[in-house]
């Protein structure tokens, strides 16, 4: 391997003593993905939560097959078609959890006076975990979603008499845009919300929340004098989390951000990212909210400008997505909710795929391997990094705007499989490495 720097000057030295490995560098590449939904089960949030729960198939559809489950294995045939999917598609290799919490870090404000499922970081659902290989996936994650997570108003229900289950008894989704009282009673047979839940939304505070229980080992800041949860509920969320995990908070809100331990009209979310940035996994946010650009409130519905701003910092600040809720260009009409969807797809898919260099390398220096066997770097085949529409030749690629190294088809790493990332850093001073 040829290097740009004058080895014969460096006598005894390791040719990569000059490289620096990535501080994002993991011991194996983990495929897992645990996806926290963050959802506002105030009353204002029933056409949101109708169309995520209708539209939910589009977000599987980015992540693994169509069903949600395991693809079959078990045929020559089945290994061939699966090498050329999981070869094309990034989301056949992430192995995902759902689970949904909701905006509702006050706890007193629910049915009861004490925590009751969804609040203060508590997880929704009979089954609140669900997985990758689990039975009908998209079904399981919106009956959590429908019966046990969204507030919906008695006087607000439609209705569609002509709305039938079918013959084995499950309920296909009704037609049009709206969840009807008759699909509330198919697939709700035991009932649904019928208590509102907190008037201040706190997504960052509950987001949080739910990590500090899950955690194997949370970190202290966890449990504030004016924290909703404390050391006793260490643990209170068990098999959420796993160890190195990519974590992604999908928060889906009409309002802003209103979590305690910001002070009230001040936008700037790092106390909160400071926090999670303790806790060992990798944490993006991504959020579904009220659209606020350029100091134009027209379709903020209400929202506190402040609190819509504390939300697109966490995005941006974490490198994940902030997705406007209604266009502006169209009248404050409401965005496409499967085009909202692949959106989350493809920013979960960019996650597993992407190592963030701790330090800004001289690209030439870039050195990648896997399983200790060298990758060649990409080449652009077509289209452009800034129109988003670049497709790349197998190997990697360096992004400057999210200082990482991606992986591409063929070249992204299997389950398992040991990624080493060298280069020379413009400035610092390089460490010697373990080779």
């Amino acid at each position: 391997m040829s290097l740009l720097l004058p080895f014969t000057l460096l006598a005894g030295c390791n040719s990569y003593e000059l490289f620096r490995v990535t501080g994002f560098e993991q011991a194996t590449f983990n495929n897992n993905a645990d996806i926290l939904f963050v959802i506002d089960s105030s009353g204002s949030m029933k056409e949101e939560a109708s169309a995520l729960a209708l539209n939910f198939e589009v977000f599987l559809a980015q992540l693994t097959s169509a069903e949600g489950s395991d693809v079959p294995r078990e045929t020559l045939g089945d290994a061939v078609d699966n090498y050329v999917r999981e070869s094309t598609e990034n989301g056949s290799i992430i192995d995902y959890q759902l689970a949904i919490t909701t905006t509702s870090a006050n706890y007193a404000t629910g049915p009861t006076a004490d925590v009751d499922d969804g609040e203060s970081g508590t997880l929704t659902g009979a089954s609140p975990v669900v997985s990758r290989g689990d039975p009908d996936v998209a079904t399981a994650f919106r009956t959590n979603l429908v019966c046990d997570t969204v507030y919906w108003k008695e006087s607000d229900l439609s209705t569609d008499p002509g709305y039938v289950a079918d013959d084995d008894g499950s309920c296909p989704l009704p037609e049009g845009d709206e969840i009807p009282r008759e699909y509330l009673e198919c697939l709700c047979p035991g009932g649904w919300v019928s208590d509102e839940g907190a008037g201040t939304e706190e997504g960052l505070e509950a987001a949080l929340d739910t990590l500090c229980r899950a955690s194997a080992a949370p970190p202290d800041g966890c449990w504030a004098e004016d924290a909703p949860i404390s050391e006793a509920d260490a643990g209170s969320v068990p098999d959420f989390i796993r160890p190195e995990a990519n974590t992604l908070i999908v928060i889906v809100t009409d309002e802003g951000d209103g979590s305690r331990r910001v002070p009230t009209a001040d936008s700037d979310p790092s106390l909160y990212l400071d926090l999670l940035a303790e806790f060992p996994n990798p944490t993006r946010f991504a959020v579904i909210g009220p659209a606020y650009h350029d100091n134009d409130g027209s379709c903020l519905d209400g929202a506190q400008t402040w609190g819509v701003e504390r939300y697109q910092l966490a995005a941006s600040q974490t490198g994940g997505r902030y997705i406007d809720l209604r266009d502006q260009a169209n009248g404050c009409a409401p965005t496409d909710w499967g085009d909202n969807l692949t959106k989350l797809g493809e920013l979960l898919n960019n996650q597993i795929t992407a190592f963030v260099l701790q330090g800004v390398p001289d690209v030439s220096t870039i050195r990648v391997f896997v399983d200790g066997v060298a990758v060649e770097e990409s080449a652009l085949d077509s289209g452009t990094v800034e129109a988003g529409t670049a497709v790349w030749s197998d190997g990697w690629s360096y992004d400057a705007s999210e200082n990482a190294v991606s992986f591409h088809g063929t070249a992204i790493p299997d389950y398992n499989s040991d990624v080493r990332i060298y280069y020379r850093p413009l400035g610092g001073v390089p460490r010697e490495l373990p080779i």
